[in-house]
């Protein structure tokens, strides 16, 4: 029976356990006792256990690609590891970090093996010459849904995504604002035969995400390299948003001082319109 700790803490312990990190002997023959007498006890050592020697037994070192990283890190900011979780059982209350954490060993893994260096999940056409800004946007964030665009670098932190973006050649200013309750969790920069473009991810407690895609607004006039329907672009220039429900998404097209910017989000439009609409 435990009295003296809550099991999460004994949890805790027993991962030390499992990676031989207890050196009290007292506390160790505690944890050994409870493993053999409290069901929860024991088989949350038998999956760490389990877990380890796997890894251990089957699996060669290889470098994780950049990529797959920050797949795996924008997948823990945004709350899509917890989600897919569905079933529960006694044992999840004893411990839920640590079957996680167990299932994130098996997801890198899997996508070690998956992928190589040479098979950047990023590298997908961010933009795509045929399809027009607003479309781009949406086909962009779908693929960060579904895990098919990861960010190339993983942070919250305004300055360290600035200068992700200085050091990838973005030859012009993202107008980094974040409205208040959200995060940035991630930033990629495409390349479109020389010309660069700026996308950001953000997040709020709740799980909600907004995909930013930058630009320059040369690049639908004199350095044309994007397209926008023209009645569109006129409301946009004017200084109004434009805003659309997509099926579960929305989007909002607007202006920030030179640069155009499509933002997308898994919620209505309206919610966009109340965090960036004004915002310059």
């Amino acid at each position: 029976m435990i009295h003296d700790k809550n099991r999460q803490e004994y949890a805790e312990l027993i991962a030390a356990l499992v990676d031989n990190e207890i050196k009290d002997s007292r506390l160790r023959a505690e944890l050994e006792g409870l493993k053999a007498t409290d069901s929860g006890i024991k088989m949350e050592f038998e999956v760490q256990a389990a877990v380890k020697t796997t890894i251990k037994q089957k699996c060669r070192y290889a470098r994780c690609p950049s990529a797959v990283k920050n797949r795996i890190l924008l997948d823990i900011r945004t709350g899509h590891l917890a989600e897919k979780r569905t079933t529960k059982t006694e044992s999840f209350s004893l411990r839920p970090y640590a079957y996680a954490a167990a299932i994130v060993v098996v997801f890198i893994t899997l996508f070690i093996f998956k992928y190589t260096d040479s098979a950047n999940i990023s590298s997908l056409p961010v933009v795509e010459s045929s399809v027009t800004f607003d479309k781009m946007a949406m086909n962009n964030f779908k693929a960060i849904l579904s895990a098919k665009l990861a960010p190339q670098i993983a942070s919250s932190d305004t300055n360290t995504i600035k200068s992700f973006f200085l050091s990838k050649g973005l030859d012009y200013d993202m107008h980094m604002i974040c409205p208040s309750g959200w995060e940035y969790v991630g930033a990629v920069v495409s390349d479109d035969n020389g010309k660069k473009f700026g996308h950001v991810v953000l997040k709020d407690s709740q799980g909600k995400l907004i995909y930013i895609f930058e630009v320059d607004k040369k690049y639908f006039t004199n350095d044309k390299k994007l397209d926008l329907d023209n009645q569109i672009m006129s409301q946009v220039m004017s200084g109004s948003c434009y805003t659309q429900d997509q099926d579960d998404m929305g989007i909002l097209i607007n202006k920030t001082g030179d640069n155009v910017r499509a933002i997308v989000t898994n919620d209505k439009c309206e919610k966009l319109k109340s965090l960036f609409c004004g915002l310059q």
